[in-house]
């Protein structure tokens, strides 16, 4: 080495020695560049592309468009009862099952309403006692319950046996297929009963009014409306009120269901009058806990469609 050489001229041989040992260095510092910010928009832009779609998801959600599955409601329910006697009189004649009984028959088991009517479909002399009962309802589809209302020969030595469905009500299982304007009324089932001093007379029924409630009410109390009212013929002269009459009634589990039931007996001046005048048949209204009303049909004839609980529950006499 040249003692003769300073340090500048030392540096500047040693790194011409260094550039004939090492290969061109083959990176493109411009190319590199333009790559760098080229893969940045591109980050940028799919970022922006997925915030987008998650706003739009949560919109579409919030609007209902996208159909996200969502657990059914599970509203709380429990049978609503007016003191502690098996039925209650919650109109003048008019009286409703409170406190069911579980019974066997021949048949399979069934649920004695406590609503009684003296039928005889064998006996001229009638007189006979019969109970009315429900009991669950086979070979219905997928999300659909119901129950059968039937006298059944249970009283005086009979054997409990059922005279046939005089009714059927029938109800969804999760609530979405009853959830349209109008909750659908309730069945009545008829019972021929010939009194002991006209003969057979057809006009003496005897009228049985089962509904369900609706599922997704939280605890839910039910009010029937009589349009025409429901006070007994007094005077003999075939008069019914004609003011509308409203009350509250108690409710009890279906059998082989956990729907809530109502279930009522008609006097036989108000069958007769809405039989054979065609007046109006009643109605429920069903109020939740919360406050939310469900109207059945029948209501636009009172106009009690678009009610609030408020309103319901003023309609009812203390």
């Amino acid at each position: 080495m040249n003692a003769a050489l300073s340090d500048e001229d030392l540096v500047r041989s040693l790194r011409a020695r260094a550039d004939l040992v090492l290969p061109e260095m083959s990176l493109d510092v411009g190319k590199t560049v333009v790559a760098g910010r080229r893969r940045r928009r591109r980050r940028a832009v799919a970022g922006s592309a997925s915030a987008v779609a998650v706003l739009a998801l949560v919109a579409g959600a919030a609007l209902g468009v996208i159909p996200f599955p969502r657990p059914a409601p599970v509203a709380t329910q429990v049978p609503r009862t007016l003191g502690t006697d098996p039925s209650v009189e919650v109109a003048h004649n008019v009286w409703a099952a409170n406190l069911p009984i579980s019974r066997t028959g021949p048949d399979g088991a069934w649920l004695d309403l406590n609503l009684s009517v003296e039928v005889d479909t064998r006996s001229r002399t009638g007189g006979r006692i019969y109970p009315v009962g429900v009991d669950a309802l086979e070979g219905l589809p997928d999300g659909r319950a119901g129950v059968t209302v039937a006298a059944r020969d249970g009283y005086d030595g009979g054997n409990g046996r059922s005279l046939g469905a005089a009714a059927t009500v029938t109800w969804s299982t999760d609530g979405t297929a009853d959830r349209g304007a109008l909750y659908p009324a309730a069945r009545r089932a008829v019972f021929k009963v010939p009194p002991a001093s006209l003969g057979n007379d057809f006009r003496n029924n005897v009228v049985v009014l089962v509904g369900s409630v609706p599922s997704w009410l939280e605890n839910p109390r039910v009010f029937v409306s009589y349009p025409h009212g429901i006070s007994g013929d007094a005077d003999g002269d075939d008069v019914i009120e004609s003011w509308a009459d409203t009350f509250e009634v108690p409710t009890f589990r279906a059998p082989g269901s956990d729907a809530l039931l109502f279930a009522l007996r008609e006097n036989t001046t108000v069958a007769n009058f809405i039989e054979l005048q065609g007046s109006a048949p009643p109605f429920a209204t069903y109020v939740g806990a919360d406050g939310t009303v469900v109207a059945g049909e029948g209501c636009g004839r009172l106009g009690a469609c678009d009610l609030t609980s408020d309103e319901v529950l003023a309609r009812v006499e203390p």
